[in-house]
């Protein structure tokens, strides 16, 4: 039996995934659950502990905390996967030589890098203006010139919409606290990238390609904390797939045509793009495309331009909810398209659902051991203000009656939280 190694800021689904194939599992992840998978041998960065705080994950984690982690896992590794938070070209050093174990893409630093990738790809798909900025003044000077433009400004390398903020010289000008982030920004990250801001729906491609071929397998509609009311909160916290006029109509501004021969087209036109785009990167595996489709112009937003945002060069946060819909098991697909075998039909039956929830406020996590609620932390830790506090997960044949399940389990969940001042 083989042993697979799982490395990622989140293992929990993937090895669920692996613990239903023939592998010896190990993993090394940021986080662990209390509803994490047994028989496991697994080493993680948080340990959490009763009345501690779990303190804040961008200051805590690195990818090189997540290899050291495993040192004693990798030379027994037969296989090793990757998930976010850490790629290839973190293999560096005394942990080079494990890169050749690696299933999926060895390289992806020319796509992490936004502004690289921004340059491979702006004269052969349709993509927001986006410009390297490298300080203040030069970023204030952008602005004044284009102040009729709204911009997304954002670190060159990163996911999740974290550190992502909508910006205009006017707030600049007025806005003493936007003023303060920016700089935290520049402090932090010194090279940041200044993207044309494009209005719309934001979409996403699941997509296996092996090193010959792509087939996209769903589309799903993405959401970020900006579309659940958290004005101008681009993180990532959820989706709705499969994409159609029942996933496009909820939680936006928009008016969605019932035109079922428009959305049939558009996620043709999505599939095809993705393909394209996955195959002239060269990657292999289950990645991801992510996308926005403009309200600019047309009053039905079926009719609209799809702009390419960037390529996600693994798994996605949709991995359980497209396992789910499409009754497969992503991991071993993922595998099987590696070595050049990908899967041929894919039904999606009903819809998948999910929502992470962020903590509005400092707390004291209570008992949340509930059906749908995942990625539970221990019962009596700390969790920081706007830290994660859990997932929410539901399988449904209706978008509206699997949103109000979500919004009971909320409902529940504020019950089992106790604000800390």
């Amino acid at each position: 039996m083989e042993n697979i190694l799982i490395f990622g800021v989140n293992t929990r689904a993937e090895v669920n995934s692996a613990k239903k194939l023939d592998y010896n599992v190990y993993s090394s992840s940021y986080f662990t659950c209390s509803d994490f998978p047994e028989g496991v041998w697994e080493k993680h960065i948080l340990n959490e502990e009763v009345d501690t705080s779990c303190g804040s994950f961008e200051n805590m984690f690195t990818s090189e905390k997540l290899l050291e982690n495993a040192e004693d896992y990798l030379d027994n590794a037969d296989l090793i996967i990757l998930c976010s938070g850490i790629s290839g070209d973190d293999f560096r050093g005394r942990f080079k030589k494990y890169q050749k174990k690696i299933v999926g893409n060895k390289s992806t630093k020319n796509i992490n890098d936004k502004y690289k990738f921004y340059n491979k790809i702006k004269n052969k798909f349709l993509s927001p203006h986006t410009t390297l900025v490298n300080d203040i003044d030069e970023l204030v000077e952008i602005l004044k010139g284009h102040d009729e433009i709204q911009f997304i400004i954002k670190p060159k390398q990163g996911s999740g919409g974290y550190n992502t903020l909508l910006l205009d010289y006017d707030t600049y000008i007025k806005d003493n606290y936007m003023k303060n982030l920016i700089e935290n920004m520049f402090n932090s990250l010194d090279e940041i990238i200044l993207q044309e801001y494009i209005s719309g729906i934001n979409i996403s491609s699941s997509v296996l390609s092996s090193s010959s071929d792509a087939k996209t397998i769903i589309n799903t509609r993405l959401l970020s904390q900006n579309d659940l009311g958290f004005s101008e909160d681009y993180r990532y916290c959820g989706n709705i797939l499969p994409l159609d006029i029942k996933s496009l109509e909820v939680l936006n501004k928009y008016t969605i045509a019932h035109d079922e021969i428009g959305v049939k087209e558009l996620n043709e036109d999505i599939c095809q793009f993705s393909e394209e785009i996955i195959k002239d990167c060269g990657l292999i595996g289950s990645n991801g495309v992510d996308l926005i489709l403009s309200d600019k112009e047309e009053e039905n937003i079926l009719n609209n331009d799809l702009y390419l945002i960037e390529v996600n060069p693994r798994f996605q946060g949709t991995y359980e909810c497209v396992e789910k819909v499409l009754s497969i098991n992503l991991l071993k697909e993922h595998i099987n398209a590696c070595n050049g075998e990908i899967i041929s039909e894919v039904n999606p039956k009903g819809y998948g659902i999910k929502e992470i929830i962020y903590a509005p406020y400092k707390l004291k996590q209570g008992n949340l051991n509930k059906e749908g609620l995942y990625d539970i932390s221990k019962e009596g830790t700390i969790i920081e203000k706007n830290e994660p506090l859990i997932t929410i997960i539901q399988e449904t044949n209706n978008v509206k009656k699997g949103l109000k399940k979500i919004n009971n389990l909320k409902e529940y969940l504020n019950s089992n939280i106790y604000p800390i001042k």
